[in-house]
Parts: C-alpha cells; structure tokens; sequence
C-alpha cells in the first residue's frame, strides 16, 4: 500500500487499414495510466505500449475498469478489468533515544501505513552495527498500525553510528542511532579488601554491592551514568535496586570484573560440627531457623509430597546434598533440618573432613532485584543459593522499562532463577538459568522482550522430589507476555517442560531453539490467543516435542522433530490436547474474554521423526467439534514424516491409528507432504552438550495412584548425566503391601515398581517414597498411593 507497482499495457493494429484510439477511460481508485496522449492512429502492425500503475491509499482488494474507444470496426470499445490488493508497508521506525553512551537498551517502534489484516504484518529488522542487535522480526497484531521491539546496545569502543532497518512488503525504513563512549562514573567493590564507606575508587573499593548501589543512584539523581565493578568473590547479601524519588533516566551497570567470578550467593557459611555418637558419618549444627513450610499458590494443587514446599539447602564444598524428611531417611549426601530440635543434620559424601569443608546454607530468598527503574544493567554477576518459596524467583526484574540482562548466571536456587514480571524492553542474554529447584527463567506480563542465546537446563529437582511435573516448572515459562522474541534458546534435561507459554500470550516468535531431553514436554503451547510462531528450531527425546493446548494461531515452519514420547504417557512428535468445547481466558490487558479452541494451525516445511517403539509423529484425544475446529481450519504442506517403527503413526480422534494417506483424508490438507526418512539423522543436532555437574534424575510417571484389586504400577525413569549405575529402592511401605521392582540397578532408562497390597492390607492413603542411590549422589520422589486390599 502506498508503494506504486506498475504493469504493461500493449495495444496494436491487426487490420490492413489505420485504426484510431480516441480516448481510454479509466475508473477505480489507485489506478492510473500513462504513455500516450489521446486520440492517437496507429499504422497496420504498429503498437504502443501504456504503463499502467496501482498505488493504493488504502489496504484491502480494489478494482477499476479501463475502457477504450477507437474506429475499429471489430472491437470500437474494449473494456479491460483491474483489479489489485492493497498490503500495509513499514512508514518508518524510531527508536526513543538517538543517542545511546556506553551499554543500554533502547525502545523502538516500527509503524505501518494501515492496520495490519488477519494474522498480523511480520516485519523485519536488521542492524548494520554489530553493537546494537534487534530481533530478527517484528509482528504488528491483527489491526494495528504498530509493534515496539527493544534494540540492545552494547559499549562502544568509538563514536560511531549504527543504522536499523524495518522492512514490510518490499519497503524498508531506517533510523540511525548514534553511539557514544562511556564517561560515566566507575565504582569499585571488592568484597576481601573493600570498606564500606570509602571512596569506591580502584585503589579505595566498597565492599559491598549494596553500598555501590547507594553510591550510583546518588549519581542517578544527579542524571550521572554509573557502573559499578565488581571484583571477583562471593558476595553474601541481597542486592536491589529500587524505584527512588526524582530518579533520572542515566543508565546504571553492575558489570562483574571478570564475568562469572563475581557470585552474589543468598547463602551463608555454616560451622560447629560435631560427628553424631549414634553414626559418626553424621555431623549435626545448632539450627535457629524455622522456616518451615511454603504456602501453595493460588490455584495450584496441593495432592503433591510437602518436600516441595520446603527450602532449606546444604551446599557441601559446592556440591549439593539431597533433603529428606526425617532422620531415619539419612543417607550419604542428604541432610535433615529438625525444626523441633533445633538441628541440623548433615551425611556428607565420603572423604569430607568437615572441621575444614566449606558448608554454605541457603539463608535469604533473594540475591538481587531491580523494580521500578529504567536504563538498568546487569552483566557477568552470578546469582545462586536463594531460599526462594514454590513459584517465587530468586533474582527478578520487577515494573521496571530498558533493561539489560547480559551473561548472567542463576543457579542452585531452591524454586525460579530468574524473573521478568509487569515490565517493558528487557533483554536477557547469553545467561543460563539452571539446576534450579523448579523454572529457570519465569516470566509474566511483560512486553516487547527479548531472550537471546539463553540457556535453561537441568531443573525443577525440587520440584521432582515430590513426582510435581506440571504448573510452574521446566527450564523457561512465560505467561501473558506481549511482542516476545526468544532466539537460539536451549533447554536441556529439564524434569518437566523445557519451553512453556502459558496462557494469554500474543505476537511470539521462537527461532532456532534446540529443546532436548525433558520429561514432560519439549515445547508446551496453551491457552494463548497467539500468534505464535516457532520455526527453524529442534523439538527432541522429550515426552512431546510440541504439546498444544487450546491455542490459536499457531505457525509451526522448518523444524524438526525427533525421537518424543513413547511412553505410556506421552506419546508424540506433536500432540493435540486441551479442554472439550474450548477454554475460557480474559485478556489482561483488555479485558476482553476468549473461549479459545485450537484454531488457525499453519504446519509447513517440518520433518518428524518417530525413533521409538510407542512413539507418533501425531497424536490427540480430542474430538467431536474440537477435532472439525482444528482439522477445518489447518493449513499444512511441505512436511516430512516418518517413523522407524510403523508407517501408522498417526493417531487421531476415537484412537484411530492410521498412515500418511489417512491423516491426510483426516485434517483435509498436507497433500504435498511425504513419507521417508531425513537424509541425515537428526541426534546430533538434538544432543546435550557434557554437563557441569555429574548427576542424574529419577521420575515417576504420576504424583498420585490408586490400587485396582490390590495392585497399581508405578512408571519409573532414570536419567544418567556421567554419573553411572543406580539403585533404586523403597521406604514408607505400610503394613501388608510389597514392593517389586523390575530393573533395581540401571544407568539411564526404565522400570516399572508394582505395588501389591495382601488381603489384610488397611485401605489408606499412604505418602511412599522411592530412592536412587549411586555414585553421583541420591535422589528422591515422593508420591501418595491409595491402597486397596488385594482380592
């Protein structure tokens, strides 16, 4: 729209005689024509050629009508039909500052020249400066005229500017940024040498965080740029920085000396051990907190092992040990916390001469807030050992605007690592978020946010001690988000979702993730009113590659997937799942209500690989009118499917299980799509990369179970991360019902636990625990089973 594009018109005399044109009349707006002046002869066999042009004011489909009125004898009037579509074209694109000096964020818009039509205007952005980066797209929702992104600028080592480019249908806009050298202020810490209360010098360094933060938002109000460096050490204190009176807008920057030698840890050091008379391998400290019990959250279920509502954490020269419940269930690297006693109760691994063993405990729920400021960064820092309750993150960016959060680590927390809550043009990048006890990164209601080349591995073992999947866990969980970009992301070995968007997200792109190894699902969409857009990424030898709930508007372009499901629980590359009739939702901005049914699916250019026994390349339980909404409004092409074990690996409603042709009759569309095996294997691609700490996981298959005639089978998975072979075992059995194990030794795979109860077993709802002993440590998953008697 409003970009002129032009075609040929030739006329010519066929007759033996000269024909005259008189006039060509043209109707239909944005249509104009030009290359001849009339009346005109022409000649036997002589042409002429107009141009006729279609510039359009407006979007939407338009039509005119060219006529032309000559002496032929044949045809004296001809009456040609045009018609055109007018699309939305970028008219510019902005960012709120020009000039950017040192590191920041920047909030940028692009517009359109009309609202964008269904489905929403991708845009694309570039920078030609490798200091500032943008996302690579844009979407401008359905309707509107523009969509903000956040530039991300990094310190630059020169003036020098650096040009950004927005281009839609063919047309492109610029906006220059220009980039200045740092002279802001430069604060020290050094927590060995430092004092609080000097003057934060190189030579005269603070020594705390805090004291630095103090010192920079001074110099905030005095709109003074600041970074504060931090020299390598641990730091053991809570860091925040908050919303002030007659704050400005200069930039602040904790920037860590040495990027991840600079650790802010919620922990303390703890000593005063004695060996126990009874077991000398036991070492006990006096224990004043009482921290006790998490709540629930709002919402949640509560038919899960109270273990994941604790958070207490031991940290024994850096490795962490394994809670238990009670002082029976000590075992080597486990410790119990005795409230009543006012005790702690440490069995640390072999070898540990404790009088001289660095023994941290997690103490405070926070390492480091920023809320309600804007121009923050935070770069290089580590962030570990928070305290922090189910569903709570342990550092977090909170009603704050431009901020930057650029290789930074959170992790050994007891619940989230790292948070970005109500806020606006947040960057997190090159950061990992793993081992921690429930989500790596968390996320809601945020805007126009950027996660690129982060990493969220190996969490939410809190979580799986007490057999709790579902709800907040997984590597990275985003909830009501608006215009978010997630990039060259990884999500490995998480014991529950590794990508999850929950709930009323909108304008998402997902591009080039690698999602591998986690126990639920690989990617779950639910209950979002879209669009969302995953492409050029790798879903694999998870429980789902893509679990879809209730979702609109979702593109799934150019991925693949590979070896997902097989298990009695999950079953697919992709699955269809969700509530019969739809889901209810409330836009949180609006206010406007949905009832969401799985609608408006585009499935092009992917490859599905089944490399599983049990495995689909599809599957659902959906049907009825679920399965019509779903199946009616699918566009599908290009696809590649196969599966190793069967050609029927498609299951569709009433668990109909067909081949190719048959999923294709069923959706109506795929047509073009084909059936064999990717000419390279897809598991390198899929692969974790070596862990930082040797472990492994145990997963049970449910939370809770009830015995049918005395008996009910426990799905049991064992995941080895370098560390060997495993035994499992049992505790908390009550009178009359036995345990059985399958496979009692195993490095990586499955087993299955039959629980038999004896005719003078007491039906009761029993709490019973299975152990995972070897040696990269124990671990632990508590689960509630209702015993019936055996018949």
């Amino acid at each position: 729209m409003n970009s002129q594009f032009g075609q040929a018109l030739t006329l010519t005399s066929t007759g033996t005689g000269p024909v005259t044109i008189s006039a060509a009349a043209l109707t239909g707006a944005g249509f104009t024509i030009s290359g001849a002046t009339f009346p005109v002869t022409l000649n036997p066999s002589v042409a002429i050629t107009l141009s006729m042009q279609f510039n359009p004011a407006t979007a939407g489909a338009a039509s005119g009508q060219l006529v032309i009125t000559s002496n032929s004898s044949t045809n004296a009037t001809a009456t040609i039909s045009l018609s055109g579509t007018g699309i939305p074209v970028t008219s510019a694109v902005s960012c709120s500052s020009a000039s950017i000096t040192g590191s920041a964020t920047d909030a940028c818009t692009v517009t359109l020249n009309a609202a964008a039509a269904s489905g929403g205007q991708i845009v694309s952005l570039s920078s030609d400066n490798a200091a500032v980066t943008a996302p690579a797209t844009v979407t401008v929702a359905e309707g509107a005229t523009s969509a903000g992104f956040t530039a991300t600028v990094s310190s630059a080592g020169s003036v020098q500017t650096a040009t950004l480019t927005a281009s839609a249908n063919g047309v492109s806009k610029c906006f220059a940024l220009q980039l200045n050298l740092g002279h802001g202020t430069q604060i020290y810490v050094d927590g060995q040498t430092g004092v609080d209360g000097s003057a934060g010098t190189i030579l005269s360094p603070l020594k705390t965080i805090q004291a630095a933060v103090v010192k920079a938002n001074a110099n905030n109000v005095k709109s003074k740029a600041t970074t504060i460096v931090v020299n390598p050490g641990v730091y053991r204190e809570y860091v925040h920085i908050s919303r002030m009176y007659n704050q400005t807008s200069a930039p602040v920057t904790i920037q860590a000396a040495a990027s991840g030698k600079a650790i802010i840890a919620a922990s303390d050091v703890i000593s005063n051990w004695a060996p126990e008379s009874g077991n000398s391998s036991i070492y006990s400290s006096p224990w004043q907190n009482r921290f006790g019990a998490c709540a629930v959250p709002a919402g949640w279920p509560a038919n899960f092992a109270s273990i994941a509502l604790r958070t207490e954490m031991i940290f024994v020269n850096n490795t962490p040990l394994t809670q238990v419940m009670s002082r029976a269930d000590l075992k080597v690297g486990t410790f119990f916390v005795d409230e009543q006693a006012s005790t702690l109760h440490v069995w640390p691994p072999a070898g540990t001469n404790m009088q001289t063993a660095l023994v941290e405990s997690a103490l405070r729920p926070q390492t480091l807030t920023v809320s309600g400021r804007s121009n923050v960064t935070v770069s290089g820092l580590v962030l570990r050992h928070a305290r922090t309750c189910i569903n709570q993150t342990g550092a977090n960016v909170t009603s704050s605007s431009n901020v930057l959060i650029d290789s930074v680590q959170a992790v050994w927390n007891n619940w989230g690592g790292f948070g970005v809550f109500s806020s606006s043009n947040v960057t997190v990048q090159n950061s990992i978020a793993s081992y921690n006890g429930g989500v790596g990164f968390l996320s809601n209601r945020a805007q126009t946010t950027v996660f690129n080349f982060d990493e969220s591995d190996y969490n939410n073992w809190r979580g799986a001690q007490a057999a709790f999947y579902e709800w907040g866990m997984g590597g990275t969980k985003f909830f009501a988000m608006r215009t978010v970009t997630v990039k060259d992301h990884f999500s490995y070995n998480n014991q529950g979702e590794g990508l999850w968007f929950d709930t009323d997200n909108q304008n998402i792109t997902i591009d080039n993730a690698t999602l591998s190894g986690n126990v639920t699902a690989a990617l779950q969409i639910e209950r979002n009113e879209g669009p969302i857009t995953l492409k050029n990424s790798h879903l694999c030898s998870s429980g789902v590659g893509v679990n879809i709930l209730t979702s609109e508007n979702l593109t799934i372009q150019n991925n693949t997937f590979y070896n997902n499901g097989g298990t009695n629980k999950f079953q697919a590359q992709i699955y269809l799942a969700g509530t019969p009739g739809g889901q209810q939702i409330t836009n949180w901005q609006t206010g406007q209500a949905y009832n969401l049914v799985t609608t408006g699916m585009v499935m092009s250019g992917n490859t599905m690989q089944a490399a599983g026994t049990g495995q689909f390349d599809f599957g659902t339980y959906l049907s009825g009118g679920d399965w019509s909404a779903f199946a009616s409004t699918l566009k599908a092409s290009g696809n590649h499917w196969h599966d190793l074990d069967t050609t029927n690996s498609f299951k569709i409603p009433n668990g109909k299980i067909v081949n190719l042709a048959g999923w294709q009759s069923a959706v109506g569309t795929d047509s073009d799509s084909d059936w064999g095996p990717p000419a390279t294997s897809p598991a390198d691609d899929c692969a974790a990369p070596q862990p930082s700490f040797v472990d492994f996981n145990v997963n049970v298959d449910n939370r809770t179970y009830a015995m049918v005639s005395g008996k009910t089978v426990v799905n049991v998975q064992v995941n080895s991360f370098g560390s060997g072979a495993v035994t499992l075992s049992t505790t908390g059995l009550p009178s009359g019902v036995t345990a059985t194990i399958s496979q009692p030794t195993l490095v990586s795979g499955f087993a299955t636990l039959t629980l038999t109860a004896a005719k003078t077993a007491t039906a009761q709802t029993v709490p019973i625990t299975l152990w995972a002993v070897g040696s990269g440590g124990v671990h632990s998953v508590t689960f509630s089973v209702h015993v019936v008697r055996g018949v």
